[in-house]
């Protein structure tokens, strides 16, 4: 059941209030509140007090201070007069105070509450009245209303509390309960919730992993569903082998023996033979083959094997042989499947494997017979083809056994060669150095005393600087990136690796346990040195190095991610090297591996060893966190900011560079006044380390010299500490990250600066050339790259190719929404892809308008993706057969694709827009959802923006405030095809979100950002100009 029938299901019927919905409701008029009974009505006229819970004809106290009934009669029937007497108020100093009501009431029985009363002789009979002072001298008498307790289940003086006793028991009139408190109260009198996370009796149980909301306090069930790798109502239940995702809805992929992470999916022990990715649901592209899709298929005859085994179904291509076509022809044969006998080659030579010709040329020229030739040379023909087919046998034969003659010397080279090729292989990732050079866990009880120690590489006596002018940069990349990166490549080779200076300090048995990895140390040369402990020699070494910046000594301390044994050293070197800013470029875990401690509280203060270390803010961004700590120590605090970048993956290198610039920024933008060296950590501390630090290094060596020679910033950091810039992925993303920032130019404007910043890059040039904003865009177009057409292998499926409104308008594989919702006739596919916002991921789902074959899949998308919010950008043309009416004009009617339904609950429709709320429901989880369609009507197909920019505007903010309101899941967007006009729509919103959180416009990063996987958006200046007007509209509408 969805969240919206839960609560729906929580609040009481009409008429009832309270606890469980025990009480009535006594309303003057129309209904009370649910909780508390409060009618703004007032009470009906025989009832009084808290929820009008309690009849005018008694009092509920002693003295009934509290007496707010209606009676007005004495206990002798003399009828009461109006308190507010002028003689008697004077005369006896009544005030409003004194009274219940808060002010002088009318002629009614009270008790006002005053020391000074005690003169009126009143007795304990109240309430009282107000009689004729003129006809009866006594002035006050008695209403004596009858004494009465609270109702079963309402305890308290006025009975102003409720009762939450176990079985819903009644209390005693102090509220104490039989047998104690119901589930989810708790203390004397049951009148204290259980605090969040925790329910049930005596609020001793902890909340299940729910999804987002804390458990129900009394029963503990989640409403929200469970996160992922948890089901059942309290979300205790771990998801079974096979099973992952909230709720655990989802199947594992091929997985080995079948089990993922129950929370990401992910196959811990990898994929089955012929699937790759993460979740292991994606077979492996043609040409590939086996575990991880690690194996290249052979010289197939089709030239596709098959995607498990990587055996060629069609046999080989000529020259190969075998299951998998791996195994170059014999000597002498050739052919398909070598089945064809080479001829007498001259020297004795094999033929060409794949043709059959002899390369040197043939024994004998070929022998063709006149036809006027004589029986005797046709005789000497046929013996001279005997000769040489007997010469042939016979080298034949020897060859062979040469072949099993193989010279010993020559197998040992062979094998040192093969054992020189795989002692250190390539590696995309930190794991993969590490298995193959051993590795020591995380863990201190899992470090292994015997771990083989790193052989020391020669010192580097290559190349050692490589300088880049800035305007050749561009050129150099284009050059360098031919061939796979050949060049790239060759530079990196170019750097040592290995060991390159003593590390004795990291070695000793007491300081290997505090390595994560026992091949990457910290050098004696540059390591950081702590002040050591009392009575622990030891205690002065933390696997961290110093790094020199650009004209600056010690500007980084390169360090490893923390390990359980290593978090207080590590806030010791903060604190003694006095630094304010860390730079963590690792999550805690990737790819169910441990990759950091934590190493902070999330709230409140922590401990590490004597510094104190309290969080006093967390901003999350879409790529990225900034904490921002307390540290303090022997009496002194200050502050230290954390920035956290959480989009990059132990797997190589980013896939573009935009987000660690903007990451960067932020880094720069905190300069407290200190000279002290910025803590840059991921998890071994030398490859995404190694990148930010040449990147930070390098733009400052751009800014100042105009050159970047990133070959010698490399060696530089890895005389320092080991393998910084681990591999050529991350090396040539160094390059392409300095091209960005060399080219773009800094783009972030203050919102003070705007206008004047705006006005200069609309200025025409004086030469007639472009504007600076045209310039700007150039650049945008000319770092968008394309996209590998691998990734839309799924898009160009033969079942799919008709879901595709625009063929070269495709979803990339690495973010496209996958449906899971089974309908009949429906697969997994549908062009849509995720687009990140300015501060959470996958903000929105942008799609193309619905094709008559993909309306079940559209409506599958937004159940799967519990997106709640639509935007409609196109207009709806009924002639074109291509666009499909996707929802149910008329009031009561119902589209269904089962198990899915849809029904028209509201529309409504002015000049620009039409909107739209839609009930989707799901007839086998007996859930339903509110979705809201918002359709721009302004804005035509031939359009390039928008005529009324006011209308979009205002489409905007009325989907701020639905989302405000609902907050479900990510914004769908949709135009005709998918790119023109949603691009400019999500491009505009991310602008004003960052916007909003920081007070700053970037124009260029925003729609650099949204344009990676998809290059159409905003394709032409026109729509780049209007993203700056529409900041400037933003400043407008917010009067700043």
């Amino acid at each position: 059941m969805s969240l919206l029938l839960k609560k729906v299901a929580r609040v009481c019927p009409l008429g009832k209030f309270g606890w469980h919905c025990k009480f009535s409701c006594f309303c003057a008029e129309g209904d009370c509140d649910s909780d508390t009974g409060y009618c703004p009505s007032g009470c009906k006229k025989n009832r009084y007090g808290p929820g009008c819970q309690l009849l005018s004809v008694y009092r509920y106290s002693k003295l009934a201070h509290g007496y707010l009934g209606n009676a007005d009669r004495t206990e002798s029937g003399k009828q009461c007069v109006l308190w507010n007497n002028t003689v008697f108020v004077e005369f006896y100093g009544l005030k409003a105070s004194n009274f219940p009501d808060k002010e002088i009431p009318g002629a009614v029985c009270r008790n006002p509450q005053d020391q000074s009363l005690n003169k009126l002789g009143l007795t304990d009979k109240g309430p009282w009245c107000f009689t004729n002072y003129i006809e009866d001298s006594t002035y006050m008498d008695t209403c004596d209303l009858p004494l009465r307790g609270c109702d079963p289940g309402r305890f308290g003086e006025m009975c102003e509390f409720e009762c939450h006793c176990k079985n819903e028991e009644p209390c005693s009139q102090l509220g104490s309960c039989p047998h104690g408190c119901h589930p989810g109260w708790m203390n004397t009198t049951c009148q204290t919730r259980c605090e969040s996370g925790h329910y049930g009796d005596g609020c001793k149980s902890t909340c299940g992993h729910c999804k987002s909301a804390p458990c129900d306090f009394e029963m503990g069930d989640c409403e929200d569903g469970c996160s992922a790798g948890w089901k059942g109502s309290l979300c205790k239940t771990g998801c079974d082998a096979g099973e992952y995702g909230e709720n655990c809805q989802e199947a594992c992929g091929a997985c080995i023996e079948g089990t993922c992470d129950s929370g990401t999916g992910q196959c811990v022990r990898g994929c089955q033979d012929g699937y790759t990715g993460a979740l292991c649901k994606t077979e492996c592209d043609a040409g590939r083959y086996g575990t991880n899709c690690s194996g290249t298929c052979g010289h197939c005859l089709s030239g596709n094997c098959h995607f498990v085994s990587g055996a060629c179904m069609g046999g080989c291509s000529p020259g190969w042989q075998g299951e998998k076509c791996q195994e170059a022809c014999d000597d002498f044969s050739y052919g398909e499947n070598c089945s064809s006998k080479c001829g007498a080659c001259r020297g004795l030579t094999p033929c060409h494997k794949e043709t059959g010709l002899c390369t040197e040329g043939y024994l004998a020229p070929p022998i063709k017979l006149p036809q006027n030739s004589s029986l005797g040379s046709a005789l000497g023909g046929v013996a001279a083809v005997l000769i040489v087919i007997a010469i042939a046998f016979v080298v034949f034969i020897l060859i062979r056994r040469r072949r099993k003659r193989k010279d010993p010397l020559s197998m040992k080279l062979k094998t040192d060669e093969e054992r020189k090729s795989t002692d250190f292989p390539p590696s995309k990732e930190t794991d993969g150095l590490i298995a193959n050079e051993s590795s020591m866990s995380d863990h201190l009880d899992d470090t292994d005393p015997n771990l083989n120690e790193p052989i020391y590489a020669n010192v580097n006596s290559k190349k050692q600087s490589s300088p880049v002018q800035l305007p050749d940069l561009f050129e150099y990349i284009r050059e360098n990136k031919k061939n796979e990166c050949e060049g790239f490549k060759k530079e990196f080779n170019e750097l040592p690796h290995g060991l390159m200076a003593l590390c004795d300090e990291a070695r000793k048995p007491a300081n290997k346990p505090k390595n994560r990895y026992g091949n990457i140390t910290a050098y004696d040369h540059s390591r950081v040195v702590l002040e050591p402990l009392p009575n622990d020699p030891n205690s002065d070494y933390i696997n961290a190095n110093f790094v020199d910046g650009y004209n600056r000594k010690e500007a980084y301390i390169a360090s490893q991610g923390p390990t359980k044994v290593m978090i207080r050293d590590f806030w010791r070197m903060v604190w003694q090297k006095r630094v304010c800013k860390i730079v963590m470029l690792t999550n805690l875990m990737e790819a169910c591996k441990k990759k950091c401690e934590q190493y902070w509280s999330e709230e409140g203060a922590a401990k590490y060893g004597d510094i104190s270390v309290e969080m006093l803010d967390t901003a999350l961004f879409n790529d990225f966190t900034i904490r921002t700590f307390k540290i303090a120590a022997n009496g002194s605090s200050r502050i230290v900011k954390q920035f956290h970048f959480t989009s990059w993956s132990d797997h190589g290198a980013l896939i573009y560079p935009t987000p660690l610039l903007t990451f960067r920024r932020k880094v720069r933008m905190y300069s407290p006044d200190s000279t002290a060296p910025v803590v840059v950590h991921c998890s071994a501390g030398i490859g995404r380390s190694g990148t930010y630090i040449a990147l930070d290094y390098l733009l400052d060596q751009a800014k100042n010299e105009s050159i970047v020679d990133i070959l010698k910033c490399a060696q530089l950091m890895r005389a320092n500490r080991i393998n910084m810039i681990q591999t050529w992925e991350q090396y040539v993303f160094v390059y392409e990250t300095l091209l960005e920032a060399s080219l773009a130019g800094e783009t972030t404007i203050p919102h003070s600066a705007f206008r004047a910043q705006y006005e200069e890059l609309c200025r025409p040039a004086e030469d007639e050339g472009p504007t600076q904003m045209e310039k700007q865009f150039q650049v945008l177009q000319k770092l968008t790259t394309s996209i590998d057409s691998a990734q839309f292998k799924e898009a160009l499926e033969p079942e799919n190719v008709s879901k595709n409104r625009v063929k070269n308008i495709l979803p990339a594989r690495r973010c496209r929404p996958n449906l899971y919702t089974q309908v009949e006739g429906c697969n997994n596919y549908i062009n849509a892809m995720f687009l990140p916002g300015y501060i959470h991921r996958d903000s929105f789902i942008v799609t193309q308008m619905p094709l008559p074959n993909t309306v079940a899949d559209f409506w599958r998308m937004l159940y799967d993706y519990n997106s709640h919010t639509v935007v409609m950008l196109n207009e709806f043309d009924r002639n074109d057969k291509s666009c499909a009416l996707y929802w149910p004009e008329e009031y009561g009617y119902t589209v269904e694709y089962d198990p899915l339904s849809i029904e028209l609950l509201s529309s409504t429709e002015d000049n620009n827009v039409s909107i739209r709320i839609f009930k989707l429901s799901n007839r086998i989880k007996k859930e339903e959802r509110a979705i809201k369609q918002f359709q721009l009507k302004t804005w035509t197909e031939n359009q390039i923006v928008p005529s009324n920019p006011d209308a979009l505007m205002h489409v905007i903010e009325m989907v701020y405030d639905w989302m405000k309101q609902n907050g479900k899941g990510p914004i769908t967007v949709h135009c005709m095809n998918g790119a023109k006009k949603s691009g400019l729509f999500c491009g505009i919103n991310l602008m004003f979100e960052r916007m909003q959180r920081d007070h700053e416009v970037d124009v260029f990063q925003t729609l650099k950002t949204i344009r990676v996987n998809r290059p159409q958006f905003i394709e032409d200046s026109e729509q780049y100009q209007f993203c700056y007007q529409m900041a400037l509209k933003y400043l407008d509408y917010n009067d700043l």
